[in-house]
């Protein structure tokens, strides 16, 4: 199974739509990170044949939508929110310990526009950075994560460019 992992697009969804209309025969869901999470809505009727799972964000104000989910797949825990309600832009401890506390083997946030992974103790932490408005890259970035049979996940920050390349900016 392979996720396409989205956060911040803003109502800008150029460099998101490259992203899935090359990806998409490659890809078994998208997750959209909030800030817009209408731009998730507008991209499940364009791209209907993918399945796409999102939450809010802080620039989402009239959303009905969860703050967060947790979702079951290949066998682990994935907590999905946006980030801004653990000041992630002050550092990740706050939410690493939230994410213990739901006991997520893997959590996936955004908010800070700037891709960062690593594992906090088992957990993997994954901020995709931002499909449209990125900090601390010059081009968009998103994530990619694909679980294999043996249970082994590896995970990658991708980048973006206008011709719709796409790069590896970071991996394990």
């Amino acid at each position: 199974m392979r996720l396409l992992i989205l956060s911040d697009s803003h109502n800008h969804l150029y460099y998101a739509r490259k992203v899935i209309e090359k990806l998409k025969d490659r890809i078994d869901l998208v997750i959209h990170l909030g800030d817009h999470d209408k731009d998730a809505l507008v991209l499940n009727s364009e791209f209907p044949e993918i399945n796409l799972d999102y939450v809010k964000g802080n620039c989402d104000f009239d959303s009905s939508s969860p703050s967060e989910k947790m979702i079951h797949l290949s066998g682990k825990k994935i907590l999905m929110l946006h980030g801004h309600n653990h000041h992630v832009k002050w550092g990740y401890d706050r939410i690493a310990y939230y994410g213990q506390e739901k006991e997520a083997d893997i959590l996936l946030f955004g908010h800070t526009h700037v891709p960062f992974m690593d594992y906090y103790g088992k957990m993997l932490l994954l901020n995709p950075g931002s499909i449209s408005l990125p900090r601390a890259t010059s081009i968009p970035t998103f994530g990619i994560i694909n679980f294999e049979k043996e249970g082994k996940v590896e995970v990658a920050i991708m980048t973006v460019n206008k011709n719709a390349s796409i790069d590896r900016l970071r991996s394990f």
